[in-house]
């Protein structure tokens, strides 16, 4: 898909969430164009680097990724999703660049996701699990959405080849599209979210290259996450020694609006998220 046929679907993603919604006092926004350890939560291998890049996954002092590694980063503070008192469900926007880099390509693995947890959510399974899930079947328990960008076939529940896919209580992704990794170039993603069509759609462009992706599934966000969540990045390296990755993320921002579907809330979030993925 070329990146002007891109640009195009990622306009009418933004209106389909940005125009429905409007007049709300509910909005909430932040801006990451570098990363400071004291607004987020780190978990397992994730750390901060000196230049201000969120490095997901550890990395051994002479460049190569850790066999095994597991690193979570959530945004420091609860994102209500969901107002149990007025009924009202949030739409978001949210972009951000990451760069994942693999010795040897063709066994890379295993992938990042942005995640949507509950509160106080502890690392899950290593390796293909990508850290958020314990089980492959539809688990209500585990009250976690996902979009993930997933480098390694897992025989069990992956389509084959690395894909992007929308993950519902489980690992394995109620939708998926194929993708092509560019190693080492940055990858810029717009995600958004709208509560009156309860569409999620997923953008990702590489600057440096042609190609664009886009996926998109309806999730009903109210019957799936608690009201208040986490959200952030988790990302795993591959188990075995030759499969293995870096998962850096290199700027984010997020904006969201609780709203009772009626109203139109015009461009007030394209303005902030755009700043990252155009």
């Amino acid at each position: 898909m070329a990146s002007s046929k891109f640009c195009t679907v990622l306009s009418l993603a933004l209106f389909l969430v940005l125009l429905t919604h409007a007049n709300s006092a509910e909005l909430f926004s932040f801006n990451f164009q570098t990363f400071n350890e004291a607004n987020l939560i780190l978990q397992g291998n994730a750390s901060v680097s000196s230049s201000g890049q969120l490095r997901l996954t550890e990395v051994k002092s002479n460049g190569v990724p850790e066999v095994a590694s597991l690193g979570r980063a959530f945004y420091s503070a609860p994102i209500q999703i969901w107002d149990s008192t007025t009924g009202k469900v949030a739409s978001f926007a949210t972009a951000f660049t990451f760069n994942i880099l693999a010795p040897i390509l063709s066994n890379s693995a295993d992938g990042l996701a942005f995640a949507l947890v509950p509160v106080g959510s502890q690392p899950k399974f290593n390796g293909g699990f990508l850290g958020l899930f314990q089980n492959v079947t539809y688990d209500p328990t585990a009250q976690t959405v996902a979009v993930e960008f997933d480098t390694c076939h897992n025989l069990d529940w992956d389509p084959k080849g690395p894909h992007i896919g929308i993950d519902v209580n489980s690992i394995k992704s109620i939708k998926t599209v194929p993708w092509s990794l560019l190693n080492g170039h940055n990858a810029k993603v717009l995600i958004t979210y709208d509560s009156s069509t309860k569409l999620l759609v997923a953008s990702l462009v590489y600057p440096s290259g042609s190609t664009s992706y886009i996926i998109s599934e309806k999730v009903e966000l109210k019957s799936v996450l608690p009201e208040w969540v986490n959200i952030g990045f988790s990302a795993t390296s591959g188990l075995n020694k030759g499969n293995v990755e870096t998962h850096d993320v290199l700027s984010w921002s997020f904006a969201s609006k609780l709203s009772d579907g009626t109203t139109c809330e015009g461009l007030s979030l394209a303005n902030i998220v755009l700043n990252q993925i155009l």
